[in-house]
């Protein structure tokens, strides 16, 4: 007989660099299983304890961490009971946390079922299983393998057999297999907006990408992505089939935003947002068509070769401010051989030249470091970078992500440090020796591609004119937000 269960999702703590640019943004995985889990009538609650602890600043051994103390955290899940804790692990570096916070539930009451998911679950789900404190790895897509799991442990059935998941049976691990990807997203309810601090992710406004007005909330409009570049996870969580949302559910989505919680800016986490152009040309046309008060921004990126002139018209019409395009290397060699990336640099400039023709900041996503990579290699990125005529640039060092075809590449050839540490896995930061440099090296040349990059911009910005045409066309207080907020994470980027 189905019981109702008491289900606590966690988002766990972050450990950071001191000079590290990093993003707290709605736990959107987590948001998703919380709307899956109410519909079937179960009591749920998200901790995010990123947000929540956003003041809480430790250090520790050179690094600092953000969010609930862990004592705060073990009275939160005593003062609850769950019946079932959910912990989200998106990226590597929150292994340590994610543990600790499996750790916290166990000995609050070891019966407490503890099942974690996310990319780094996903792509390590045999080593994290091995932790006497998780009983269950739900492997990529989540929502249906989560609300299988949580129906058959409420009715007392057996779940050993269940797909994507990883379970132990008294100390036997035992793999199921994958399941199948959900075709039709729109069967999807929106996020439980309603259980997540929505109030402090604004005040905090510590995104991830670009923000130029206060009142902001991250979407995903689509899963998967063709593209095979040798440095990204998502494939362990959402595959490389292409599934996406109809432009009248995510409309529908983004007026319950608007009208609800008095969201004012969207920010669209895809990682193929455009992919499909005529998709991404109804969007634009139905924000027009309902008279939304939206600004808009890109994130995550998007793939230049889907875009053209018209479809950049529509999107500055509907609200489009700046789109993060995923560039990768300026050297043609790298991104065919190295990186996989079809991409021809001369659609680069094209479409950069197009954008900020039309009002919309073009920030460029480089990344350096490759195993195979030289020093003239780097270098032709940087001076692509200048020459491309972007607004502003993210060098970030090749981090080989579990999960990523470059993990597997320098894990097999011993690149990798043996003492393997996920908190170094992070884009300013690096573990990982090369044919050609060091670890150290490369985070010297990513000042270094940082420092070049912004001193061919501020002369074009002093000599050339171009801050007297950004001045004129400050039109609001949002402008002038969105420029100091841009200066303050140059700033923090070298201090």
């Amino acid at each position: 007989m189905k019981q109702s269960m008491k289900i606590l999702l966690m988002q766990p703590p972050m450990t950071l660099k001191k000079s590290e640019i990093f993003g707290i943004t709605p736990p959107l995985g987590l948001a998703y299983l919380a709307s899956i889990a109410e519909q079937n009538d179960h009591n749920v609650k998200i901790l995010d304890t990123l947000i929540e602890g956003y003041n809480n600043r430790s250090n520790e051994n050179g690094y600092f961490r953000i969010g609930l103390r862990f004592d705060t955290i073990r009275q939160e899940v005593e003062r609850f009971k769950p019946d079932l804790v959910g912990i989200s692990c998106p990226f590597s570096l929150m292994d340590k946390e994610m543990r600790l916070l499996a750790a916290i539930i166990k000995n609050s009451d070891s019966d407490i079922p503890v099942v974690v998911g996310g990319a780094h679950p996903s792509s390590l789900p045999e080593y994290v299983i091995q932790d006497p404190n998780i009983d269950f790895v739900v492997v990529g897509e989540g929502e249906k393998t989560f609300l299988e799991l949580i129906k058959k442990i409420s009715e007392g059935k057996d779940y050993t057999n269940l797909k994507g998941i990883l379970l132990k049976i008294n100390g036997k691990i035992i793999k199921n297999p994958k399941r199948g990807f959900i075709k039709n997203l729109d069967t999807l309810p929106f996020p439980a907006w309603h259980l997540l601090p929505i109030e402090k992710y604004i005040q905090a406004g510590q995104v991830h990408g670009s923000q130029k007005r206060k009142r902001f909330m991250s979407m995903i409009t689509s899963r998967g992505c063709p593209g095979r570049c040798v440095f990204c996870s998502i494939h362990s969580v959402w595959g490389y089939k292409w599934r996406a949302r109809t432009p009248e559910n995510i409309i529908k989505e983004i007026e319950k935003l608007f009208h609800k919680y008095k969201i004012r800016e969207i920010h669209f986490e895809d990682d193929n947002l455009t992919l499909s152009k005529s998709r991404m040309t109804r969007i634009c046309d139905l924000l027009v068509e309902r008279d939304l008060d939206i600004s808009w921004t890109t994130p995550n990126g998007v793939a230049i070769q889907t875009l053209d002139l018209n479809l950049l018209k529509k999107m500055k019409q509907s609200g489009c401010y700046q789109l993060s395009f995923g560039i990768e290397s300026g050297d043609p060699y790298v991104l065919k051989n190295i990186i996989h990336k079809p991409l021809r640099l001369e659609k680069v400039n094209e479409v950069v030249k197009q954008s900020k023709n039309l009002g919309i900041w073009a920030h460029g996503y480089f990344v350096i470091g490759f195993p195979q990579e030289s020093l003239d290699n780097i270098w032709r990125t940087i001076t692509f970078a200048k020459k491309s005529d972007l607004d502003s640039a993210s060098f970030f060092i090749a981090t080989p992500y579990p999960g990523t075809e470059l993990y597997s590449q320098e894990r097999s050839v011993g690149l990798l440090k043996n003492s393997f540490d996920f908190q170094k896995l992070r884009t300013m930061d690096t573990m990982m020796d090369t044919t050609q440099f060091k670890a150290m090296n490369m985070i010297e040349i990513q000042k270094i591609a940082y420092f070049e990059f912004m001193k061919h911009r501020l002369r074009k910005e002093i000599f050339e004119g171009y801050i007297l045409v950004r001045l004129a066309k400050i039109k609001s207080f949002d402008d002038i937000a969105f420029f100091l907020r841009k200066l303050r994470r140059l700033i923090r980027i070298f201090r």
